[in-house]
């Protein structure tokens, strides 16, 4: 019987290989329905960066909290959001989880643990750290994960958030997604530090890089800042190395050169996990193309269901907005 590392079981990989797989085919199709004009939303999409999300989101526990950075679509589907429902979102739709409010990117979905951030680069550091404290208090062993970009670390907020967090030892691990560019300047341009992980220092929190293409280093980093945080012994800084394959979103041209882009793609994280499974016998050819059937007709659908939503009624705009009814203020 093979022994797989971190405890995890062959359908352990083959489900986050399906997540990964979901999430490769979901930017592709995103972005090619934008650019055809069937989605209003200007998507953010994660394509080469899929390990990532997977990684530090496996394994967690129903009550535990995820804060996504604008391009971590895998904790979506890793912590149980259906597709229809973002795209409920991406339309703007009287289904979404806000009913026409929020965008895909920016939903908050709180029975999975999906905590809403904000449109402002890095804004959502200090908002984990907060939630992070209100877990603590109940005393529950609760941690929350927070994402973002490696542009995010130059932020006051970062910095503010760390050592805030460290200063009251709160449960959360900072996950900084470093896939090498904010928006179009290269992060070596930008960030002094060779490695973001190396900021942790400052804080007195442990750091560590890790190869943000292999969704089992990933796993394996955040498992143990998890079992940190949930013993009372504080945050941890998680810089996961990666690549963002596609342009900023689809209205930013490609500024990248060619050879950068080509390199890049020679680790894939969807290669390097499929190629590991049909060595231990446990993926098939089959079992790609069905689950690869699976996911395009699920997208496929759900697409359509959601260009057919119902649009919000104009009243439904002051719906939970304020504590006492509308009418009692003349509105």
């Amino acid at each position: 019987m093979a022994k797989f590392p971190y405890g995890l079981t062959a359908d352990d990989l083959l489900k986050m290989y399906r997540l990964i797989l979901f999430g490769r085919r979901y930017g592709e199709s995103v972005d090619r329905w934008y650019k055809a004009g069937r989605l209003p939303q200007l998507p953010y999409i994660s394509m080469g960066q899929e390990a990532v999300g997977v990684g530090a989101c496996y394994g967690l526990r129903a009550d535990d909290w995820v804060l996504p950075s604008l391009r971590t679509n895998e904790a979506y589907w890793t912590r149980g959001v259906t597709v229809l429902e973002q795209f409920h979102g991406m339309m703007g739709n009287a289904h979404s989880i806000t009913g026409g409010r929020e965008t895909s990117n920016h939903a908050a979905y709180p029975d999975r643990g999906i905590l809403v951030g904000t449109g402002l680069i890095a804004s959502q550091i200090p908002v984990a750290v907060g939630a992070a404290i209100a877990l603590k208090r109940k005393g529950k062993g609760d941690v929350i994960v927070c994402f973002f970009g490696d542009g995010g670390s130059n932020r006051g907020d970062f910095h503010e958030a760390l050592n805030l967090a460290s200063m009251l030892k709160a449960p959360v691990v900072f996950v900084c997604e470093n896939n090498g560019y904010g928006f179009t300047a290269p992060a070596s341009e930008v960030v002094t530090a060779k490695d973001v992980a190396d900021r942790a220092m400052s804080y007195a929190m442990p750091g560590k890089t890790v190869d943000g293409q292999d969704v089992l280093a990933v796993y394996g980093a955040a498992q143990e800042a998890v079992k940190r945080a949930r013993q009372g012994e504080g945050p941890t800084l998680l810089e996961c190395k990666t690549h963002r394959y596609l342009p900023h979103c689809p209205s930013v041209e490609e500024e990248r050169p060619p050879e950068v882009l080509h390199k890049m793609r020679q680790r894939d994280p969807l290669v390097i996990l499929g190629d590991r499974l049909q060595r231990e016998g446990l993926l098939s050819q089959a079992t790609i193309q069905s689950m690869e059937q699976e996911i395009r007709q699920e997208l496929e659908d759900s697409l359509e269901q959601a260009e057919h939503g119902p649009i919000p009624e104009p009243a439904e705009v002051f719906h939970n907005l304020y504590c006492e009814p509308t009418t009692a203020m003349g509105l």
